[in-house]
């Protein structure tokens, strides 16, 4: 070979190191777990930063372990649905129900049509379902060029897995070998706790605040400081989210009916009671209880007592403690049926 072509390559590979060692680190520390998705390695200190990506670790954990599991029940929904337990669900349904969390940071209605299908195509019925609809969910459109929102691709029928791990290893190159070596928080919102993460706990994809939730039972002072509640700000009224009024999502909640009724699902519909969004516009209450069952939808979003209590929420993002979580989902198992009032301004497509 030519000396000077050897030099070249030399010269070449030299060059790419600092790329290649930057790679490699990557691919080993995995900070959101796109790589090395299942296992040891998402529980404990970790699993903040893995809740950037909780739609693919859901996806993940089902492809991991329902072979064992033959999972049926399913809690679907943002991350507002995660502390709605297992446990305080399980009371509800027969003793044989299998439960998993099928979640995602920032859900959309697209999403949730998404990881049904899913289901299905995979073989599992989907028995019981448990699904946290939050008033923004209505208006709220997919998007793929951010972490917080892409779908794992197996939920999509796409074949875009090199634009999804580029799109996670962008997300690394701005937060830095630095950030990952010795801080692991989450890289989206960083309001941990004292330095106590929450553990990710395996085969039911849930996440537990054993610790925060000790503080908030025993000591909440500890938990509720002067400045933790300084960094909640919200606007001084509230008034109910934007009335969504597009076919769109009619259409989507339609979707997510019809593969219930195929699958002859026993459901039910939250809408979480959230400090730090609006709440849900009356008609689009009664638009879901029209498509759903006037006993199967739940609004709690301008529930008194929730609105403005911070002493309810874990962060400013409106997150409600698990505690009270079970409260609303028994709740809403035990709420006597009513009949849906008339609404003038929507009519069925029968009707149109």
């Amino acid at each position: 070979m030519n000396e000077s072509i050897k030099k070249f390559i030399l010269k070449s590979l030299l060059a790419a190191m600092p790329v290649l060692l930057f790679i490699a680190f990557y691919a080993w520390r995995d900070p959101f777990h796109v790589i090395h998705p299942v296992g040891t390695d998402i529980n404990g200190r970790d699993s903040v930063m893995a809740g950037n990506n909780a739609g693919f670790l859901s996806v993940e954990t089902y492809l991991a372990h329902n072979d064992e599991r033959h999972y049926d029940s399913f809690i679907f929904g943002s991350s507002m649905s995660q502390n709605y337990k297992a446990s305080y669900w399980k009371p509800h349904l027969d003793s044989t129900a299998s439960i998993l969390h099928f979640d995602a940071s920032s859900e959309t209605l697209d999403g949730i049509i998404n990881k049904m299908n899913f289901l299905n195509n995979h073989g599992s019925t989907i028995k019981n379902a448990l699904i946290v609809i939050e008033s923004v969910m209505l208006t709220k459109a997919p998007r793929d060029k951010d972490i917080l929102y892409v779908q794992h691709p197996a939920t999509t029928g796409a074949h875009y897995w090199l634009d999804f791990h580029m799109l996670y290893f962008n997300a690394f190159r701005h937060l830095g070998i630095k950030k990952c070596l010795i801080g692991n928080d989450n890289v989206i919102n960083e309001d941990v706790v004292d330095g106590h993460r929450p553990d990710r706990i395996e085969p039911i994809n849930e996440l537990y605040y054993g610790y925060i939730d000790s503080l908030i039972a025993t000591a909440p002072a500890k938990y509720f400081t002067p400045k933790r509640l300084a960094t909640r700000v919200h606007a001084p009224n509230y008034t109910p989210t934007g009335f969504s009024g597009s076919e769109d999502v009619e259409k989507k909640l339609l979707a997510i009916k019809q593969v219930l009724d195929k699958n002859k699902t026993n459901y039910i519909v939250l809408v979480p009671p959230c400090n730090a969004k609006p709440h849900l516009h009356p008609h689009d209450l009664w638009l879901m209880k029209t498509i759903f069952g006037q006993d199967k939808v739940h609004d709690f979003s301008s529930m008194p007592g929730y609105t403005r209590n911070e002493y309810l929420y874990y962060d400013k993002q409106g997150h409600l403690i698990s505690a009270r979580c079970k409260i609303l989902l028994d709740s809403a198992y035990h709420e006597q049926n009513k009949k849906s009032p008339k609404n003038p301004f929507y009519k069925t497509k029968s009707s149109r």
